[in-house]
Formats: C-alpha cells, structure tokens, sequence
C-alpha cells in the first residue's frame, strides 16, 4: 500500500496569479530534492466548485513511515517557510491505498 497525501490550497487575495504559479513549481520540485517521493503533482482547478481552494498537489509516497521524513526534509521545511505566509488556508489530507 502506497501512501497519498492531498494538499488543497487558498492563497491570500493578494497573491499575484504568478506567485501562484512559482508555489505549484516548487512543489514540483520537491520531488527532485527528496528521495522517497515516489509522485508528485499539482495544478490548478478548472471548476467553480472548490469553495476558494483553487490549487492543490498530490504527493504519492512508499510507506506511511515515509510521511514525517517528507514532512521534516530541509527542502519541504523551505518551501513551507517561504511560502505559507502566501495561504489564506490550507487542507491536507493523508491514506493509505
């Protein structure tokens, strides 16, 4: 069983449409700088049904063991420190399939 874990974001309103883009490049990124990453995904929404949460990523990992270590690497610590202060909310959401 693989380890899925969902990022669903809301920028701030100020938040340029290309600062949005370079935060989803990052996360591309991510999987380039951490080894255990297995996937990784992320865009933009087409719809008008996510309540705000307009961009979203998915990050497939081996093992839920493999969470925290994704979690705590020094890139993704970076990318967060950089860039949460951009979210007016986040959603994450992690199983097992």
């Amino acid at each position: 069983m693989k380890l899925t874990h969902i990022v669903i974001a809301k920028f701030k309103p100020e938040i340029s449409e290309g600062t949005r883009q370079e935060v989803c490049n990052e996360v591309l990124k991510l999987k380039e700088q951490i080894p255990n990453i297995l996937s990784c995904t992320a865009g933009k929404t087409f719809t008008d049904r996510s309540q705000g949460f307009e961009w979203g990523w998915v990050v497939e990992l081996e093992t839920k063991e493999d969470l925290p270590i994704y979690a705590n690497h020094a890139a993704h610590q970076e990318f967060l420190k950089k860039y949460k202060p951009t979210f007016e909310d986040l959603i994450a959401l992690d199983y097992m399939c």
